[in-house]
């Protein structure tokens, strides 16, 4: 499996989630969420809100969204 640096590089995402989730990532809490649950939870998480925000569904929130790529912006500085 490519590490999580080169995965999240190569995915495709709206410039304002990354920005919000660069800014969410300084913070302490998004390294205790990475802490807490597994990369690949986080990244199973990243994709199906992923698929809701393309989707179009009811379901998606995009404040959920910025705290999963945060956390996962954060485990990949941490690794």
């Amino acid at each position: 499996m490519t590490d999580l640096a080169t995965r999240l590089a190569h995915l495709h995402r709206p410039g304002l989630l990354v920005q919000a989730a660069r800014i969410a990532a300084e913070a302490g809490c998004a390294h205790r969420r990475a802490a807490r649950r597994p990369v690949s939870a986080l990244l199973a998480e990243e994709e199906m809100l992923n698929a809701a925000r393309l989707g179009g569904g009811l379901g998606y929130s995009p404040r959920r969204h910025v705290q999963v790529m945060s956390a996962l912006l954060s485990a990949a500085r941490s690794a």
